[in-house]
């Protein structure tokens, strides 16, 4: 191969290198703005999912609040009805207190009056009981003697040797009831 031969071969190969480092810094050149529109749309896709989270988190909680909502206000009614019925049910009960307390306190005063009629009777039950106790002997000696009632009186068999008593002596013993 001659000089011009390899002049030119070397011209080739430097222009072939020129032309290779112009597509490289060509290919470097795109690559760095493929890379910044990349990256620009990396930061704007952020920028949109961010927006999106904070707008499907305020939708989110609007929808829950308006799905919860019902069940809550099912919720305080149904709280509300529990509470009046509890109310009701609690004037009731002190209503039976009330009740029952006066009618155990009408039993008390009919127990304790009825008590007292009967405290009354027993009384004049024992002042008959002595009474009666204290005749027995009158009784007693009316049936051992001989006597009997005359009209509004009571008739004597008297005994003339019998013993006398009385503070004028005036009273003579009468005889003994025959055995029948």
């Amino acid at each position: 191969m001659n000089n011009g031969e390899a002049e030119n071969a070397i011209k080739a190969i430097l222009m072939l290198r020129a032309e290779i480092a112009q597509r490289e810094a060509s290919m470097s050149a795109s690559f760095t703005q493929q890379i910044q529109a990349l990256q620009q749309q990396v930061g704007q896709f952020r920028q949109d999912v961010a927006g999106i989270v904070r707008g499907a988190g305020a939708q989110i909680a609007t929808e829950a609040k308006d799905a919860v909502s019902p069940v809550a206000r099912e919720y305080d009614r149904a709280v509300s009805a529990t509470s009046a019925r509890l109310q009701g049910a609690s004037k009731t009960v002190c209503m039976w207190f009330a009740t029952a307390a006066s009618i155990l306190l009408l039993v008390l005063l009919v127990c304790w009056a009825v008590l007292g009629y009967y405290r009354r009777e027993l009384a004049s039950v024992k002042e008959e009981l002595v009474r009666y106790e204290e005749a027995i002997p009158v009784l007693q000696a009316y049936y051992a003697s001989d006597v009997v009632i005359c009209g509004d009186r009571v008739c004597a068999n008297v005994d003339p040797k019998g013993q006398r008593t009385g503070d004028k002596r005036q009273y003579l013993q009468v005889k003994s009831r025959p055995q029948q």
